[in-house]
């Protein structure tokens, strides 16, 4: 209610100074002592035909003092988001740094695993080599076995027939 006494006392001292500087002829408003309340309307000084004089405008004192809460109201606001982003903005630079050395650290282990996997090449390579000739030996000697086990096997067709 302070800030609504101080706004009425602007709006009289207006009204007042209004009275002062007009002249004489036209001053044609009654100044009291009583409080104003909520529904009154804002006076005016109003340049009319080379005049000035005071008007009633549309603006009451209500809706003064919400556009002053609703400034307040922001006010307190935009104060609150700029505490909170900076916190924020803090947190999240902490959060890039932690992901930045994630990734490199993970670099180093691609790194790592790129170069297993160029030694497993070669040492895959010279390893097959060898590999592939104990493969064909293996492969030569599986023949050799077939051939011999065709020979038995015929060997015997041969003494069963003579045994009959």
């Amino acid at each position: 209610m302070r800030s609504f006494s101080k706004i009425c006392s602007v709006v009289s001292a207006s009204a007042l100074l209004a009275t002062l500087v007009l002249p004489a002829n036209a001053m044609a408003i009654e100044l009291s002592n009583s409080s104003s309340s909520y529904g009154d309307k804002v006076s005016l000084i109003h340049h009319d035909y080379g005049k000035d004089v005071v008007i009633k405008s549309d603006i009451s004192i209500e809706e003064l003092q919400k556009m002053r809460d609703t400034v307040r109201d922001q006010s307190h606001q935009i104060e609150e988001l700029k505490r909170n982003s900076g916190s924020s903005s803090s947190s999240s630079s902490k959060e890039i740094d932690d992901l930045k050395n994630k990734v490199r650290e993970q670099d180093r282990q691609l790194d790592t695993l790129g170069r297993q996997v160029e030694d497993l090449k070669r040492n895959g390579g010279s390893s097959s080599n060898s590999a592939s000739s104990e493969i064909s030996s293996l492969k030569q000697k599986l023949n050799d076995q077939d051939r011999a086990m065709d020979q038995l096997k015929r060997t015997v067709e041969e003494l069963s027939r003579k045994v009959k």
